[in-house]
């Protein structure tokens, strides 16, 4: 393999699931599945992996209880972008032309 396909800082051809979920981490929510459902993401450990593994973002993790449509709780993760990977996010946003 190349050095270009390791390159955390290369830019996708097209964001758009990924950017629209980075910008939400960026402005400073949080978010467990369920929640990713509504802005489009259905797999968000997903997205959380790709964040990570091709531009080497760091996400916070907590494990939640939420209700769940049978009337019980189910224990999710709850992602946060980490204080240390802010710079990071806003430098990829900008080079995907996303306004933050």
């Amino acid at each position: 393999m190349t050095q270009e396909k390791h390159d955390h800082d290369t830019a996708p051809r097209k964001p758009g699931k990924q950017a629209r979920i980075l910008l939400v981490f960026y402005r400073g929510h949080s978010l467990h599945r369920f929640e990713a459902e509504h802005i489009g993401d259905h797999c968000l450990h997903s997205t959380i992996s790709a964040l990570f593994n091709g531009y080497g973002l760091v996400f916070d993790r907590e494990r939640v209880k939420v209700p769940n449509r049978f009337g019980t709780q189910t224990t999710v993760t709850q992602y946060r972008l980490a204080g240390s990977s802010r710079e990071k996010a806003a430098r990829l946003l900008s080079r995907w032309g996303v306004p933050i």
